[in-house]
C-alpha cells in the first residue's frame, strides 16, 4: 500500500470531498427527521391554557 504522500492529490481530494458529502446527506436527514418529530409533537401536544375550547365544537345551539 502506498503511503500517503505517494497517493496522487486529485484522488484524495476527491475522497475528502466523497467524505464530506456522505457528512452532509446523513446531517441532512437527521435534520429532517428531527423536524418532523417537532412538528408531530406540535400537532398531538396540549394546546395552551388559552385555546381550550377551539377544538371542541359548542354544545349550544347558536343564538337566534
Amino acid at each position: 500500500m502506498k503511503t500517503l504522500k505517494e497517493q496522487n492529490p486529485i484522488v484524495l481530494g476527491l475522497a475528502i470531498i466523497g467524505v464530506c458529502a456522505l457528512v452532509y446527506g446523513g446531517w441532512t436527514i437527521y435534520q429532517q427527521h428531527v423536524a418532523e418529530q417537532k412538528e408531530q409533537a406540535i400537532i398531538m401536544g396540549t394546546p395552551s391554557p388559552g385555546f381550550r375550547g377551539l377544538n371542541k365544537p359548542s354544545t349550544q345551539p347558536p343564538p337566534q
